[in-house]
């Protein structure tokens, strides 16, 4: 139910910042595995390098949340919460104007029993 929540909610901000047809280029976003990663990756707009290591912040809507005015802050820190709780990791890497990737590990450390 919760990563149903996380899953939603990425997707909705990739489809949301996807930009539209330019130069030739169709707006995508794809889904795939890459080694032990959920990889969901869109060619958006992208996100300031300055902007990154807030992004999970409660309330944070950085450069593009601004100037789109329908973002709150909430649905990226919705979703490390979860994470975190579920004892996964979320992380986002991305360029303005090449889109963006992020990237769920569901691996869990093994837990050690004495």
């Amino acid at each position: 139910k919760w990563l149903l929540l996380v899953l939603e909610q990425l997707l909705s901000n990739a489809l949301k910042y996807t930009r539209t047809e330019e130069n030739g280029e169709k707006p995508s976003v794809s889904i795939y595995m890459e080694k032990e990663e959920l990889v969901i990756e869109d060619n958006g707009i992208g996100i300031y390098p300055e902007d990154l290591p807030r992004v999970f912040e409660k309330g944070f809507t950085g450069y593009n949340g601004r100037r789109d005015k329908k973002s709150t802050g909430i649905g990226l820190y919705l979703c490390k919460s979860v994470m975190d709780k579920l004892k996964h990791t979320v992380r986002i890497e991305s360029s303005p104007g090449k889109g963006t990737r992020v990237l769920l590990n569901f691996c869990r450390s093994r837990l050690h029993v004495e």
